[in-house]
Order: C-alpha cells, then sequence, then structure tokens
C-alpha cells in the first residue's frame, strides 16, 4: 500500500511539474513517458505497473533539490559573495583571473552542483571579462567535480547500481580530477599579459577578510565530505541517503544557530521560486527517464547493449572505454539524458558474463557522463555556460573548449589502462 501510494505521489508531481515546463521539455518529457508506458504496457499489461521506474531516479532527484540548500549559511555568511569579489581585482588581468575563477568555482562545485555556475555567475557577470575566459574556468573548474563529488547524479546512480562504497570509489575519482584540474588550468589557460595590471585590495583588513572567507569556504566542503565518508562507514547506508540528509541537518543547524524567522521564511520563498523555475524540468525529466529507462531494461536492446559490451571487452579495455563514451554522448547529443543511457550500460556490464573491476566500471561510466555533458547543446553544463557568457553552445564546446575536452579524453584513455593494470596486480 505504502509502495503503491508513493507511485502516484510521484505521478502526481510529475505532472504538476510538467504543467509549468515550456513547450520543447513539455513534449520531450512526454514522449519520454508515454514511450515507457507503451512498453510496459505491450510487455507487463496494465494499472500501476505502467509507472513502473518512475521512482526509479527519486534518490537523484533527491539531491538535485536538496543540494542547494548548502549554499544558504555560506551565502548569509558573505563566504561566496567574499570570495568571488576578490577576483574583481584581479579583472585587467585575464591570466589570473582565469586562475582565480577557475580555484573558486572548483571549490564551491562539488556540493553545490549546477547550483554553483549560477551562483558564481551571479557575483562576476557584471566584470568585463572576455566570454572564452569565462567558459573556460566554468569548465575547467566544474568538470573535475563530477568526476568525482558525492553530491553529483553522476557519481550517486553509478556507486547505486555497482553497489560500491564512495570510499571505494573515491581515490580513483579524486586522482584524476585532480589531474584533470591541474591539467586544465596550466596548459588551457589565456597567455600570460606583457604588462602588470593587476589591481590589488586598497585594505589590508578587506584581504584579510578574503583570505579567511576562502579558508572558511574549503574548510566547508572538506567537512561535508569528511562527515559523509564517517557517516558511510559508521551507518552503512547509500551514499545518496547520507547526502540527502546531510543537504537538510547542515542547513537546520546553522538556521538553529544563526539564522532568525525572517531568514527561514525568505530562504524557504527563494528556494521554492527556484523549484518552479529553474529545478521544474529536471524534476519532470529524471521521473519520466525513470519509466523510460526502466522498460527498455525489459527490451531485446538490453540484450544487444550487452553482447556490444561483451565484444569490447574481449578486444581491449581502451576499446571498451571508447565504446561507453561513443555511446554516451551520442544519445547525450540526440537529447537522451545520461540518466537513461549510463543505467543501461552499468546494467548491460553487471548482468552480462564480463568481469571487469567495479571501481574501473565506475570511472568509464561517470567519466563519459561527464564528457558529454560538456560537449552536448542539450545538457545543463553545457546549457548554463552557454547562457552566461551569451554564446550557442557549439562555440562553447567545441570551438573554445574542444581542446581542453579532447586532451582530457586522451588523459582518460591512458588512465584507464593504468587504473586497471594496478586493480588487476
Amino acid at each position: 500500500m505504502l509502495q503503491n501510494f508513493y507511485v502516484l505521489l510521484s505521478v502526481a508531481v510529475f505532472f504538476s511539474f510538467w504543467l509549468l515546463l515550456d513547450k520543447n521539455p513539455k513534449i520531450f518529457t512526454s514522449v519520454l513517458l508515454i514511450l515507457g508506458m507503451g512498453t510496459h504496457y505491450a510487455t507487463s499489461g496494465g494499472g500501476m505497473v505502467l509507472f513502473q521506474g518512475i521512482t526509479q531516479n527519486m534518490p537523484l532527484l533527491a539531491i538535485l533539490i536538496l543540494a542547494p540548500l548548502l549554499s544558504v549559511p555560506l551565502k548569509r555568511e558573505g563566504v561566496i559573495g567574499s570570495t568571488v569579489s576578490y577576483l574583481d581585482n584581479l579583472k585587467n588581468n585575464q591570466r589570473m583571473f582565469f586562475y582565480g575563477l577557475s580555484s573558486v568555482t572548483a571549490v564551491v562545485s562539488p556540493i553545490l552542483n549546477m547550483g554553483a555556475l549560477r551562483i558564481v555567475h551571479g557575483f562576476v557577470e557584471n566584470i568585463k571579462v572576455a566570454p572564452k575566459t569565462l567558459s573556460k574556468s566554468y569548465y575547467i573548474g566544474f568538470a573535475p567535480a563530477v568526476i568525482w563529488s558525492p553530491f553529483f547524479a553522476s557519481v550517486g546512480i553509478v556507486i547505486f547500481y555497482l553497489d560500491i562504497t564512495y570510499v571505494s570509489y573515491l581515490p580513483v575519482g579524486i586522482a584524476f580530477a585532480f589531474l584533470q584540474m591541474v591539467c586544465g588550468i596550466l596548459l588551457f589557460g589565456p597567455q600570460a599579459s606583457r604588462k602588470r595590471e593587476v589591481e590589488m585590495p586598497n585594505s589590508s583588513q578587506t584581504g584579510t577578510e578574503q583570505k579567511k572567507h576562502v579558508f572558511m569556504l574549503f574548510s566547508y566542503v572538506i567537512f561535508l565530505i569528511v562527515l559523509l565518508i564517517s557517516m558511510e562507514q559508521l551507518v552503512h547506508k547509500s551514499m545518496l541517503l547520507l547526502v540527502s540528509i546531510v543537504c537538510l541537518i547542515v542547513p537546520f543547524i546553522w538556521f538553529t544557530m544563526r539564522g532568525t524567522t525572517a531568514i527561514f521564511k525568505k530562504e524557504l520563498f527563494l528556494y521554492k521560486d527556484k523549484m518552479l523555475t529553474q529545478t521544474k524540468t529536471e524534476i519532470c525529466l529524471f521521473l519520466s527517464a525513470g519509466v523510460f529507462g526502466n522498460a527498455i531494461s525489459h527490451t531485446p536492446v538490453k540484450t544487444a547493449l550487452e553482447q556490444l559490451m561483451q565484444w569490447a571487452t574481449l578486444q581491449s579495455i581502451g576499446i571498451l572505454f571508447l565504446l561507453i563514451v561513443v555511446c554516451v554522448t551520442l544519445f547525450a547529443m540526440m537529447g537522451v539524458h545520461q540518466i537513461i543511457t549510463v543505467p543501461l550500460i552499468l546494467t548491460a556490464l553487471i548482468s552480462g558474463d564480463i568481469y571487469i573491476h567495479p571501481s574501473l566500471i565506475a570511472f568509464m561510466c561517470i567519466f563519459s557522463w561527464m564528457l558529454s555533458s560538456a560537449l552536448s547543446p542539450l545538457n545543463a553544463l553545457n546549457i548554463i555556460v552557454a547562457a552566461s557568457v551569451k554564446r550557442n553552445g557549439i562555440m562553447v564546446a567545441y570551438k573554445w573548449n574542444g581542446a581542453y575536452l579532447l586532451f582530457i579524453s586522451l588523459m582518460g584513455l591512458t588512465y584507464v589502462y593504468v587504473l586497471n593494470f594496478v586493480l588487476r596486480n
């Protein structure tokens, strides 16, 4: 009875937000839902089975919805604003500005998810900086977080399906993310200017305050990650559940200690408005994609995918990696979200007669998710960056960041071979 109520509530949520969507998202999510329901009807009959899978992506949706709450203490304490405002002093030196903006984005992205791009750009959009520099900073600062952060659906869904702990994957993800970040900053930043035109803060007190806030921001991120790892080791529950709990508890503790009733009401209304304007598409997409993905997993498509993966495994680990990257990216370019394709690939790799170390499978799928998000003009990362710099997604991804994405793809391929050797010995 509770399960049926849960499904009915999810259906009600879907249609409530679906009515608020724009034309294109409304059509796309409708097609996903209808195709999923039709497939279920053809294979299993009618009734509640038609909506089987609508709750499949709910844990990931919970993270997407709840993660912005973690920014409330940072904004109210002035930490993000103070940190980003320091970049205004670097606006005349695009190379230093690039280093600073990439670093700030890299620090806040692991906990704020897509909200990090919106929040950071809100502070720097009035600074006159070349759009190309902005886009590079956002890509290089944000992309590594997709590889390792438990606050991202890419990491959450993969470790959930593989039934592995976050701790077992963390060294694999964080090592590559570090290399990706360092190489991106050193190799793909703007050229150094011949003139030193950097304006330094006028007040030493202001500089001290900003350094304090930078330290607080970094400490906040480290605290949340350590807290999650500790909780996972103590209670042995899904990381998706633990992330959702932390997203609720941490702001609640801050409100109890520092907030007021007026602040609470204001943040509550702001949060509601963001749900209705910025997150409505993701809510409908995740729910309808759950129905569609669950339906597809009961069709011959799954068998064909398993056979393709088995063939690639017999060739080499590199060919398997490239196949996963190509499949996920091509589907993403056609508008099929990774929330559909990655679970199908994971199911094929798990259920097929294939043995590859789970951490290696996790990395290949998460890397594919990250790369396809950056390349596809129909994915949130590309859409948000393109809208921020007021250019089209093709220019942002391929002309301005194409060399960076090609480099990290080659680096990812090399990393897979090294990782496979290390894990097998």
